[in-house]
């Protein structure tokens, strides 16, 4: 099964490869699909790493899956277009699935690969419970209905090639669509977002952490997006795709953090340091935007003296808030590290304070056992060991 993830993950860095040089070389903008390619090639990574690594783990064959669903669309248009003066109805076909239609069909199955089968067998490969196998079954159902619905959605697949599939009563059926999209779709994307914090629930401290990952992953993924969607109305900022696209490629690659357990607990020091830089940026934030708006109001000919009283005194506040948030994050959100740091710090200070050397080796013994919790604990000394 080994060879099989590096044979699979070389057709669709092949596929992946042909859908980004060619239209480059026919003189498409770089930059235009390159955040897209980067999250293909994050989670091609990712999968190709858990297949090669943990082969009895389905998650990372379904991570190439997603990747190579999108690789492949484009290389099977190519494909159409070669075999079309001799093989029409495989060149429709082709078109079907891999023409970049605004009401295309074959994003459904690789977005619902993302959103309803890597939930629900994350992290070990296996459903949160056997309870779970119907609602599995269910997510499947929903994502074949859904792709063969929009299929039947347009007359044609390219100008000139009808659709082979097209039925117009059910794709002018509004009905029919809201139940598609809202009683099959969303609600397997929900229940399968679900089943995470119903795993949470039960797991132990490993699963816990392998979680923890991921929904740190999400969370910042899905508040990159909000403040995409804030910039682009209110301050007049264009839709920061690329940001939000490199924002969703951290999902994959803390799904393969946590199944291959690389640095497993570190999601802790970097939860409470990403919600600490987010409070103290969005703070010293508000306070530059206020003191600009303030002397813009109290002297408005001197709108520069706003801008640099404004800007000193969020240079002034961002470290002194920073330690105070800090603190303040890690005493209730991280307190076995923040009680680990006292200790530490108790210890160090009584070594500089003279600590009597008979009850020094003692003192760290205490230290290290509240600190570390070990199994077990020795010091060698000049004269021997304790």
């Amino acid at each position: 099964m080994r060879w099989l993830a590096h044979l699979v993950a070389g057709v669709v860095l092949a596929a992946l490869v042909v859908t980004f040089v060619i239209p480059v070389s026919r003189g498409a903008a770089v930059l235009d699909g390159l955040s897209f390619l980067l999250l293909l090639l994050a989670t091609l990574a990712v999968g190709w790493i858990l297949g090669w690594k943990r082969p009895s783990n389905p998650l990372g064959w379904l991570f190439m899956a997603f990747a190579g669903l999108f690789a492949l669309q484009f290389p099977a248009v190519l494909l159409g277009d070669a075999v079309f003066s001799f093989a029409p109805g495989v060149s429709t076909w082709l078109y079907w699935y891999g023409s970049d239609r605004q009401d295309t069909w074959s994003w459904v199955p690789p977005v619902g690969i993302l959103l309803t089968q890597i939930p629900l067998h994350f992290p070990d490969g296996r459903l949160p419970s056997p309870r779970w196998r119907w609602f599995r079954g269910y997510t499947i159902f929903a994502l074949l209905v859904t792709s063969f619905v929009l299929s039947t959605s347009p007359a044609e697949v390219v100008p000139g090639v009808d659709n082979p599939t097209h039925m117009a009563d059910i794709t002018a059926d509004p009905i029919i669509r809201i139940l598609v999209f809202v009683g099959l779709l969303a609600a397997s994307f929900v229940g399968a977002i679900a089943s995470l914090f119903a795993r949470y629930h039960y797991a132990d401290g490993v699963q816990r952490a392998q979680l923890r990952w991921v929904l740190w992953a999400v969370s910042l993924a899905a508040g990159t997006l909000v403040f995409s969607w804030v910039a682009s109305s209110v301050l007049d900022v264009g839709f920061l795709q690329g940001t939000v696209l490199a924002a969703y490629a951290l999902i994959p690659i803390s799904i393969g953090i946590a199944v291959l357990r690389y640095r497993l607990y570190d999601i802790d020091r970097i939860i409470t340091r990403t919600a600490t830089y987010t409070l103290v940026t969005v703070t010293v934030l508000g306070i530059y935007l206020l003191v600009v708006t303030s002397i813009s109001l109290l002297l408005p000919r001197l709108p520069s003296l706003g801008v640099a009283l404004a800007t000193l005194a969020a240079a002034a506040l961002f470290l002194p808030l920073l330690r105070l948030v800090q603190r303040w994050i890690d005493r209730r959100f991280n307190r076995e590290q923040y009680n680990a740091a006292k200790v530490v710090e108790i210890f160090g200070e009584r070594l500089r304070n003279g600590a009597d050397p008979h009850t020094a080796a003692a003192d760290l013994v205490d230290a290290a056992e509240q600190t570390l919790h070990p199994s077990s604990l020795g010091i060698w000394t000049a004269g021997g060991s304790r």
